[in-house]
């Protein structure tokens, strides 16, 4: 899955792509419902609905460059919203956290909502 992210303002350094390894995330989709006990031996249900917003995305990916990563970190430093794009739409994000690695490197981002039609 190609994954691309980019800084939601305007910065030259601030975008890059890569290929997201099989071991990457894009969050559980989950309702926000509530189960809470009765006095008569039954239930009371909250039904709130599904929100993107309480997805995070984790992607893993083979390091490419050093300024590749440098890139993912200055996203990660300097910016509190990016826009992703994935195989499953166009996501505004919050990034979480990057680590850089010989072998691999992990982002997680956590979503804000979906910029894309479903």
């Amino acid at each position: 899955m190609n994954v691309t992210i980019s800084a939601q303002t305007f910065d030259l350094l601030g975008s890059f792509s890569f290929s997201a390894l099989p071991s990457s995330a894009s969050g559980e989709v989950s309702r926000r419902v509530t189960r809470v006990a009765t006095l008569d031996a039954g239930v009371a249900v909250n039904d709130r609905g599904y929100s993107d917003g309480d997805r995070d995305l984790s992607y893993t990916w083979k390091p490419v460059s050093r300024e590749q990563d440098a890139i993912a970190q200055r996203i990660v430093r300097l910016h509190p919203r990016v826009i992703v794009s994935n195989a499953e739409g166009v996501f505004l994000c919050a990034p979480r956290s990057f680590e850089p690695g010989s072998e691999e490197n992990r982002m997680l981002l956590y979503v804000i909502e979906r910029l894309s039609e479903v």
